[in-house]
């Protein structure tokens, strides 16, 4: 007999590990209530009910609401993915249009085939990591102005590499329409504590903001919160939303560490994060002059994208393509230090309030090795990408979907599966998502062209993960009859 998930941690952790991934807390217990086992409970007296808080879990809810300036915060023990489709089911019915960045997490289409709301799509820029960037704001307009008859929007800011949208101006558009934002801030939990991080979406003008509290808060992985702030917006119908994609049995474990986190913020955010921000500012300084492997600055990416801000907690290592999977797995296999993801040009490393100086220490130190013994011949190649930093990808516009049928129709429809190189031209009846962080290249009822399946084939060599499709190999695609 075995365990297989059980004797994988055990192996695990019988070596000391240094995370700079999610979940927020970076294994430290004393962020984290003592005893869980202890919590797990059903909706006994006295406890309240997470359909229908009236006692302990509405008086938390209220203490959330805030700490983070919202009007309304619900939380969610189902993740991010409940929360985001709650609000485009409570905004959305079938056949209205929401305005959909498209570089969106994969939970925004999936509630979009929920709803059968039909998306239009805002296309972001590209950056110099060969990444999706921000929206602009004369896109927005664009698409705003060709279809007045919107019910809601839904942008994702900051994005996975922390880049940030001017939220402000694009709220106020839309406002001017009575048309409310929702705004997925999963990775922006963390910017209410300080100003060295960007404004909220709540003060923005986010009508309803999700974050997940677990990418850099001390909590556990799904603890998560759907805020409103707006006067447009109908609570209870999000309510009843939020309701229907939260289980019947919320978990009490989650509630209290959500809970714990809000306290521990209330009355200690100054000081963890005066600490955060200062190991941060002793890591750039000190990893400055690394030679071949670049670590991208504030200033590096406020001037090299679009960003209108961004997350310096989100430590970004600038990588000649040929080396980011080598240099990877040298940080894995020599210095136990485990990485959120790698790009095709860049690794990123997510940080939080609850790294210690001594891990900011090791991963420096890591760097500065694999800088002199491993890299040494490609320094010339590294400064020549960063240098054209400006340089979009040149198929940017190439890169914008041809939606044949709305996600909707295509889920409901009838499919084949053929040879993914003999699909150009037809119709894709699933996801093709590169992961992490899971933003799909391909939405059901978008046509498959060259492109796409050049794009995909270099992800794939890259080492980039493919999910949301039945043969993720891709060597077979669903298409639409």
């Amino acid at each position: 007999m075995s365990a297989p998930i059980l004797d994988k941690f055990n192996e695990f952790n019988k070596r000391r590990n240094f995370p700079f991934h999610m979940p927020g807390h970076k294994g430290r217990r004393e962020f984290i209530p003592d005893d869980l086992f202890s919590f797990d409970i059903t909706e006994i007296n006295g406890f309240d009910n997470l359909h229908k808080p009236e006692g302990i879990i509405a008086e938390s809810q209220k203490l959330c609401a805030e700490l983070f300036g919202a009007d309304y915060s619900f939380y969610l023990v189902n993740g991010s993915t409940s929360g985001i489709m709650a609000a485009i089911t409570a905004l959305c019915k079938r056949g209205d249009k929401i305005i959909v960045a498209r570089n969106c997490h994969k939970s925004v289409y999936n509630g979009i085939i929920l709803s059968g709301a039909v998306p239009v799509y805002v296309m972001p820029d590209y950056t110099f990591l060969g990444t999706s960037g921000v929206i602009s704001l004369e896109d927005f307009e664009e698409v705003l102005r060709e279809n007045p008859d919107v019910k809601a929007a839904v942008i994702t800011s900051p994005n996975y590499e922390g880049l940030c949208s001017d939220i402000k101006s694009i709220a106020s558009i839309l406002h001017k329409k009575n048309i409310p934002l929702i705004v997925d801030e999963a990775h922006g939990a963390h910017f209410a504590f300080s100003d060295r991080f960007p404004d909220t979406a709540l003060s923005l003008g986010g009508d309803i903001v999700i974050q997940s509290l677990h990418k850099t808060l001390p909590v556990l992985t799904q603890c998560s919160v759907l805020h409103i702030k707006s006067d447009i917006v109908d609570r209870n119908k999000v309510a009843q939303a939020v309701s229907m994609f939260t289980s019947t049995s919320p978990s009490y474990i989650f509630m209290s560490v959500i809970d714990n986190c809000q306290d521990i913020l209330s009355r200690k955010a100054k000081e963890l994060f005066k600490n955060y921000t200062d190991n941060l500012d002793c890591f750039y300084d000190d990893a400055g002059d690394l030679k071949t492997i670049k670590i991208l600055t504030k200033s590096d990416i406020i001037d090299g994208t679009s960003a209108f801000d961004n997350d310096f907690g989100k430590i970004i290592a600038l990588i000649d393509n040929k080396n980011v999977i080598s240099v990877e797995k040298s940080l894995r296999k020599y210095y136990n230090i485990n990485v959120e993801m790698h790009g095709m040009r860049h690794i990123l490393f997510m940080t939080s309030f609850c790294d210690t100086r001594e891990n900011f220490f090791v991963l420096k130190n890591a760097l500065r090795e694999i800088d002199c013994l491993f890299l040494s011949d490609f320094s010339e190649k590294n400064n020549y990408c960063f240098e054209n930093r400006k340089i979009l990808n040149e198929n940017a516009e190439t890169d914008k979907p041809v939606c044949v049928m709305s996600p909707f129709e295509a889920f409901y429809s009838k499919y084949e599966r053929v040879a993914f190189e003999d699909s150009m031209g037809l119709v894709s009846g699933e996801f093709i998502i590169p992961y992490p962080p899971g933003i799909p290249v391909v939405v059901p009822g978008e046509l498959i062209t060259a492109r796409l399946i050049e794009k995909i084939r270099l992800f794939q060599k890259s080492g980039v993960e493919i999910i949301g499709c039945e043969d993720c190999g891709l060597d077979t695609v669903n298409v639409i009859l």
